[in-house]
């Protein structure tokens, strides 16, 4: 079992949210203290590691209940749901059972990671075949809690039964905070330092505040990347571990103490070392390093510089490109880790680097592309034909789409996103 599994909270007020996220929680709770409430489901929703699993387990702990779970590795058409549901309704774990316990639920049902759940009318095209539609039902005349948890909502909301569930459901978003200035945030960070300084004290280890907060600022309100992060850099009798002895994760330099080393440090080795264990690619480390170069370096010979450092390590990159030699690599990153030898006049003050604007295009680029492979796979399977051939026909189902009620069709039949249904529109 690793540290992570052992330090799960057991009830709700061991778990790291806000104080609103709480309320919310505990007024859900509340409402089966009289009796089945009206909304019986509660969803979760947010990015990945921000909680929402742990939270249905903590609020099961709550409650004294066992977890009927059906996650995304099950095959949840509407008759795996009405078993899940017919089990959490008829049978009675001996473990929890109490005479003196009046209500009529024994278990929660946890739906994890719903949104995956890709759902059709028609067979032909696959996909989870009326679970949705059977989840909707079951939310409105079960008489045990259930849990539904899901990265991204607002496409659920879309789909054919996604609305009927929501307009059902009790929604709490796992966002922490949103500026580094809100009372959220400060609340956030004060409840991960205490939970970090109790697990290292029973662990042993030294606790060090400033791992925490670089930890947060690496990643954001990302629960279980901020204890992995913070737990493999504290200190056991007196040396630096990579991680407990079970092993949470490598240890791995981030982006971000990267780029403090190479424009702060004069320790040349220190940063080659920071580069040998890096967890990004060193075409991510040039674009860190050009995106952020006129923040760190404020005399504008030392910018000169600098940036003459970068065009040379840049040659070396497109070297790697054009030649298929990844050895050119290394060469980029040996000039990379000189650029705080150039700087005659470095900047004390504290940065906030910025995440590339070139990055964030290209995920853009890439997540389009995904997204219209997406809608081609949909299309090719109901027209029983490759994704070529509706590759070059989309200016058909673009003009099909034009009409109003076609276009509402395609997006039932098709169960369509919001991004799959504007590349539908473009063609």
């Amino acid at each position: 079992m690793d540290e992570l599994e052992k330090y799960r909270p057991s009830k709700v007020t061991d778990l790291i949210v806000n104080a609103k996220i709480l309320e919310e929680i505990t007024q859900w709770l509340r409402s089966w203290e009289n009796g089945t409430p009206s909304k019986r489901a509660l969803i979760l929703h947010g990015p990945p590691g921000t909680g929402k699993t742990t939270t249905a387990y903590a609020i099961a702990g709550e409650m004294g209940l066992p977890v009927v779970e059906m996650n995304a590795s099950n095959e949840r058409s509407a008759d795996s749901m009405k078993r899940v549901a017919m089990m959490a309704s008829l049978y009675r774990d001996l473990s929890t059972f109490d005479e003196t316990v009046k209500r009529e639920y024994d278990h929660i049902i946890l739906i994890d990671e719903a949104d995956n759940i890709f759902e059709s009318r028609n067979s032909r095209v696959g996909g989870d075949t009326g679970g949705l539609t059977e989840l909707a039902r079951i939310i409105k005349s079960s008489r045990s809690p259930i849990i539904i948890t899901m990265n991204e909502f607002y496409d659920f909301r879309r789909k054919p039964a996604g609305k009927d569930i929501v307009a059902n459901s009790v929604v709490i978003e796992f966002r922490q905070f949103q500026r580094i200035r809100d009372s959220d945030y400060k609340s956030f960070k004060l409840s991960l330092l205490q939970r970090l300084k109790h697990i290292s004290q029973l662990e042993g280890l030294q606790f060090d505040p400033s791992a925490v907060e670089r930890a947060i600022e690496r990643n954001r309100d990302d629960i279980r990347s901020i204890i992995n992060d913070s737990l493999s850099s504290f200190s056991y009798q007196g040396e630096v571990t990579s991680g407990f002895e079970g092993g949470i994760r490598d240890t791995e330099t981030s982006i971000f103490d990267c780029m403090r080393d190479t424009f702060k440090s004069k320790d040349y080795d220190r940063i080659l070392q920071d580069l040998f264990s890096k967890d990004f690619e060193t075409e991510d480390y040039l674009m860190w390093i050009d995106e952020n170069a006129r923040a760190e370096v404020k005399e504008t010979e030392d910018l000169e510089s600098v940036y003459r450092l970068i065009a040379d390590a840049d040659i070396f990159m497109g070297r790697v490109m054009h030649k298929q030699h990844y050895a050119f690599k290394g060469y980029a990153e040996e000039i990379l880790a000189g650029i705080s030898f150039t700087i005659d006049k470095p900047n004390t003050h504290f940065v906030k680097y910025e995440f590339p604007k070139r990055i964030l295009r290209m995920s853009r680029m890439r997540d389009g592309k995904e997204t219209r492979r997406s809608l081609l796979t949909k299309i090719s399977r109901i027209c029983h034909t490759d994704r070529s051939v509706v590759e070059e026909s989309m200016w058909y189902f673009s003009t099909l789409a034009k009409s109003r009620k076609i276009l509402a069709g395609m997006q039932s039949v098709l169960s369509l996103s919001e991004k799959e249904t504007t590349i539908l529109k473009k063609g």
